[in-house]
């Protein structure tokens, strides 16, 4: 590297170092103290500031010894003995006549360079110690001799340096050889470094390494953070090159444009580095453009036919060139690369643009033809289109649509920025609008599959009413992805609405009407509006994951309206479809799996739903798609729900609301919310009924449309965690009202008899035994109406509850059970372990702690443990009571119960894990809801409700 790019009287300031200054500064001691030579070899890379280390460790020595400074020049590499002519000053230009000088060289001349005669080694042998003699006699009261840029000094410098080194100066001389390794022939020219210090002086080797981040932010205190830190990356910890890219251009013509390369260096910068390769054959200078086309390592074969040289003499080319360490071997590879990323940009820049463009054109064409990975292609049409030329572009950009194609999966952020650069090369008056629309529809694409929903929305409003209807159904399916976005954006008005008016202008059905009424299905269920497709279902040609998504979507419909015989026909006949596609459909239409596990769902085949929902995460994971990941995690988060495995409901409804977020659905994040409410409130922890009244009330206020299904879903979701909280009359009023009658013919049919379960134990909390008893029974119709197993158990449940409450244990006790087996059979393991409660504390008052209640209570707190809940232990903890004394909670009972043995609330919140101050705020609702003012109070009534269990 020139000596520009190690400049040490300006630039930075000198850091770090510390051990090599050291070093040479001992060095500089012992020569001084024995009156001996010893010698310092400085290598390293070019820049790594060799000659700044030296300068500097000879600055911080006391100025006992002269100094002397001697440059190779690889300009001067035919004159003799040149780099010690530099240093002592020759006195007369060098004579080349070959006859007077049979080494073939110039006459040594200069000071310390007398003409000798003889035979060549003799002559060479005499020369070599008639310039010890005089070097002794210049140091013999102490010299400090520096060669710096050896790696050019001439065949007779270098053997001068190694008879000192065979011979060392009998006086204080510190000898300081800099150089390249990788530029002299081979890595240790002048053998190993000394181990020991042997009679005659020493020698040690010190090879610089790159600074660390501290040392260069040390260097540019005043530069901000960031921006030096990826300058340091690029640099590779180069001080050289640091400085090179100090100050840096643009990179292209588009200010605007993200550079996806190196910055453009200053032409200060690049004229400085020109050095190296000044002067370089003309073959080894098309040889360097050509590597210089490249920003990934090249056989010598793609250089041969970028550079136009035949294959043998670009291979010859390479090697002087890796020889000059211009260019370097990537190891175990017959594979070619520069030595540092900022020389490559150095000679692009040097290069002339019309000829890069060729040559650019020429490296695409190639790595077409050899199947080059995307990022290879991509990284020369980058090049085209930021250099001037009047080539058409869309070759370019059919380039980077394929590449971003085949990208998509794996680094989405990359394709997106690749296309993005292809709609800029096709801005007007360049390129045709086919064009455009069709890179425009690839980037909302992938920009909405990767989560990007606000600007694939925005792309879809701008393209598609400029797109034609046509027989192939391009435009249909570009609408049907705009309903989509829509649709998980939670703007089910305008998707429905679009639909309908893209169905009814469509002249002949298409490919596209199969998503489009597919779209219209979903939109109907989500939006509570159910929206029947016009004209009736398409009959159009359409592929297999097109009509599979549309049955997905008619078995959900069916389910979630409570037609079970239908939707179990639509099942049967749509399951076999979806299994025998292929990985690749489904992961493009991951809606299809959604809507066919939902319905499995809610048809009481949670297994069945797993797998679907399962197997539709893992392709939309593999594939880096937020819109599909965020509805499957839902999906599979109330399957887990469903089986009363609470806390991994809670960690995917936590998952999903994360991706919810990131993709600005707040319709969708409504629905983590209310899922992950709905797990923390049966969850019964100490801080949990108040975290999920919370979760639940966030729910609602993101939910835009009680009518909707994440409207309904917040509502219900804060009805149930208000009555697990000890609050039934918000229940009431939250399912009521989502309900819109007391037949609460707005909720799901498929899941009314739950809901009418919910409300009656609501009833049942706030002692209202004829409320109880009514939805008792309109749980028990609704159950007839579907045939569902695990809603005739809810349904049973709640009869059973009604009976208990009147007192009636004898009674209650067949549709306990009958509930608690219907419960094991559909898989809900929550509701089956709360009916064995419900069967222990009746088997306990009818037998006073019979086998059968111990069976009961054994499995209840079995189950229980498999959910994660502490609800069963504190249900089974309390008596069985008349409904006048079932105001309190689990909870709530459980606190009275510890406040009655006297401990204190800081006592009680210790064990509970809570503040004395939520404990206070317990027990003011327990004093209000039993109706006393004072702990005595409560021991009284407490035992009074023991004494009647007794």
């Amino acid at each position: 590297m020139a000596a520009g790019l190690e400049n040490v009287v300006s630039g930075p300031p000198f850091v770090g170092r510390r051990s090599e200054v050291a070093r040479i500064r001992a060095a500089h001691v012992d020569s001084v103290r024995t009156g001996t030579q010893v010698v310092c070899e400085v290598v390293g890379d070019p820049g790594i500031g060799k000659t700044r280390l030296v300068h500097a460790a000879l600055a911080r020595c006391a100025p006992t010894l002269p100094l002397v400074v001697g440059t190779g020049v690889e300009a001067e590499q035919g004159i003799p003995f040149h780099v010690f002519r530099h240093a002592f000053g020759a006195a007369r230009p060098p004579r080349a006549d070959p006859r007077r000088h049979p080494g073939g060289g110039a006459e040594p001349d200069g000071a310390l360079l007398p003409r000798v005669a003889g035979p060549v080694d003799v002559r060479l042998f005499r020369t070599y110690q008639l310039a010890r003699r005089l070097l002794a006699l210049a140091a013999r009261d102490g010299l400090t001799l520096v060669l710096d840029d050896l790696h050019w000094a001439d065949v007779s410098s270098i053997g001068l340096v190694t008879h000192l080194l065979r011979y060392p100066v009998p006086a204080p001389l510190l000898l300081i050889l800099a150089y390249r390794p990788r530029q002299m022939a081979t890595a240790m020219p002048f053998g190993p470094p000394d181990t020991g210090v042997p009679a005659g002086g020493c020698r040690e080797r010190i090879e610089l390494g790159p600074l660390s981040l501290a040392e260069t932010v040390e260097m540019y205190p005043q530069d901000d953070p960031g921006e030096l830190d990826e300058r340091h990356d690029r640099a590779a910890g180069n001080p050289g090159y640091l400085a090179a890219l100090a100050v840096v251009e643009p990179a292209g013509g588009d200010r605007d444009a993200p550079s996806t390369g190196p910055p453009r260096l200053t032409d200060r910068a690049v004229a400085t580095l020109r050095a190296e390769w000044a002067g370089l054959p003309p073959a080894d200078t098309a040889c360097l453009r050509a590597a210089a086309v490249f920003d990934t390592p090249c056989a010598v074969e793609l250089l041969a036919e970028v550079a136009q040289l035949p294959a043998q003499l670009a291979g010859e080319s390479a090697w002087r060139l890796v020889r000059r360490d211009l260019l370097r071997v990537v190891p175990a590879t017959a594979r070619f690369t520069f030595r540092h990323p900022v020389l490559r940009s150095a000679v692009r820049q040097d290069t002339d643009p019309a000829w890069r463009v060729e040559a650019h054109h020429r490296a695409l064409t190639a790595l077409l033809a050899r199947g080059a990975p995307p990022a290879e292609r991509v990284a020369q049409v980058d090049q085209l289109l930021g250099l001037p030329h009047d080539r058409p572009v869309e070759p370019y950009v059919e380039v980077l649509c394929r590449a971003a194609r085949e990208i998509r999966r794996d680094a989405p952020e990359l394709a997106v920025r690749w296309l993005r650069a292809a709609l800029r090369a096709l801005r007007p008056p360049a390129g045709s609008p086919d064009s455009r629309h069709d890179v425009t529809l690839l980037l909302a694409r992938i920009t909405g599959e990767a989560g990007n929903l606000a600007e694939s929305r925005t792309l879809l409003r701008e393209v598609v009413p400029e797109l034609p209807v046509d027989p192939t159904g391009r435009r249909a399916a570009a609408v049907a992805q705009w309903v989509r976005v829509e649709r998980l954006l939670g703007n089910y008005a305008e998707a429905a609405a679009i639909s309908r008016r893209e169905l009814i202008g469509m002249p002949t059905p298409t490919a596209g009407a199969y998503q489009l009424a597919t779209e219209l299905g979903a939109v109907g269920i989500l939006s509570g509006h159910p929206s029947p497709v016009p004209g009736g279902a398409p009959d159009g040609e359409a592929s297999g994951i097109d009509r599979a998504g549309l049955l997905a979507v008619r078995v959900l419909a069916a389910a979630h309206d409570g037609d079970v015989d239908i939707a179990r026909g639509l099942l049967a006949t749509g399951v076999p479809i979806i299994d025998a596609l292929p990985d690749r459909d489904l992961r493009d239409h991951p809606d299809c799996l959604l809507a066919l596990g939902l319905a499995e769902l809610f048809l009481e085949r949670p297994a069945d739903a797993t797998r679907h929902l399962d197997r539709g995460i893992a392709l939309v994971r593999d594939a880096h798609r937020d819109d599909g990941l965020c509805q499957l995690l839902l999906g599979r988060s109330q399957v887990a729900y469903h089986r009363g495995q609470l806390g991994t409901v809670i960690a995917l409804a936590t998952e999903a609301g994360a991706v919810a977020r990131r993709i600005g659905s707040r319709s969708l994040l409504s629905f983590a919310l209310a899922f992950e409410a709905q797990g923390t409130a049966w969850r019964g922890g100490p801080r949990d009924d108040e975290r999920a009244v919370a979760l639940a009330r966030s729910a609602v206020e993101l939910a835009s449309d009680l009518d909707s299904w994440s409207g309904r879903t917040a509502a219900t979701a804060l009805a149930t965690a208000t009555l697990l909280a000890g609050d039934p009359a918000t229940c009431r009023e939250m399912l009521t009202d989502a309900g819109g009658d007391g037949r609460l013919t707005r909720l799901q049919a498929s899941l009314r008899p739950m809901w009418h379960e919910v409300l009656c134990t609501a009833a049942l909390a706030a002692g209202d035994l004829p409320e109880a008893q009514r939805r008792a029974r309109a749980a028990l119709a609704a159950a007839d109406l579907i045939g569902l197993p695990g809603q005739r158990a809810f349904a049973e449940s709640a009869y059973g509850e009604v009976l208990l409450a009147q007192g009636e244990v004898s009674a209650a006790m067949p549709y306990l059970r009958a509930a608690a087996d219907r419960f094991r059979a559909a898989g809900m393991v929550l509701r089956h372990s709360l009916a064995l409660v419900s069967i222990a504390r009746a088997s306990e008052a009818v037998d006073q702690g019979g086998p059968a209640a111990a069976r009961a209570r054994h499995r209840a707190l079995e189950l229980a443990a498999r959910c994660g809940t502490e609800r069963v232990a504190l249900r089974l903890a309390r008596p069985l009571r008349a409904l006048a004394e079932t105001a309190l909670t689990d909870r709530e009972w459980h606190i009275a119960r510890l406040a009655t043995t006297g401990v204190t609330n800081r006592l009680i919140g210790r064990q509970l894990h809570i503040s004395p101050r939520t404990v206070e705020a317990h027990l003011t609702r327990i004093y209000r809801k039993a109706g006393v003012e004072s702990r005595s109070g409560l021991v009284a009534w407490v035992s009074r409700f023991d004494d009647t269990d007794r």
